[in-house]
């Protein structure tokens, strides 16, 4: 009898063991890591897989019409830190965007609605962020992540339009 290496759906495991060592899964063109734990990985794999691969259509058009600042920027921390838990991103610059995106909600208020926010509205938050720092880089790291989470909502389908971001330009 010729015995088969074809995988039934009983053996088939949704997570690769990764050279490394981790389990890992390639979502939209991005390996995540879950750790090198069978058992671990997978249930980190269901607690994050609704995230990792979108949101449901009927959350995104109850989403995108009238979404506040702050409801965006949790949503992007949240995306964050599952890098965060793979292992993609570093405690440092997550705390670092935890702590812009606060500056950004402080400034143009928690309530503010995305489609209100308008592109002087931005220049003014750059242009406290110059009084407020003396170095560039950490200018510049403040309008990299803004911009960054403008672009990852965009990406994901969670907004249609953002601010014109292009226009806020690093010193």
């Amino acid at each position: 009898m010729k015995r088969s290496n074809r995988k039934t759906r009983s053996d088939k495991f949704p997570l690769t063991l990764h050279p490394t060592g981790q389990y890992c899964k390639k979502i939209r063109g991005h390996i995540y890591y879950f750790g090198s734990d069978r058992k671990q990985a997978l249930e980190s794999y269901f607690d994050q897989a609704i995230f990792l691969h979108g949101y449901n259509s009927t959350m995104q058009k109850s989403v995108n019409e009238n979404m506040t600042l702050k409801e965006i920027c949790d949503m992007y921390l949240k995306y964050q830190n599952t890098k965060l838990q793979a292992n993609n991103l570093t405690a440092r610059h997550h705390n670092d965007q935890i702590r812009s995106l606060k500056k950004l909600m402080d400034f143009l208020g928690e309530n503010c609605r995305i489609k209100s926010i308008s592109t002087l509205s931005l220049q003014n938050y750059k242009r406290s962020l110059q009084k407020h720092y003396g170095s560039v880089c950490r200018l510049n790291l403040h309008l990299s992540i803004m911009k960054a989470m403008f672009h990852w909502a965009r990406k994901n389908d969670i907004l249609k339009n953002i601010p014109n971001i292009d226009a806020i330009s690093r010193v």
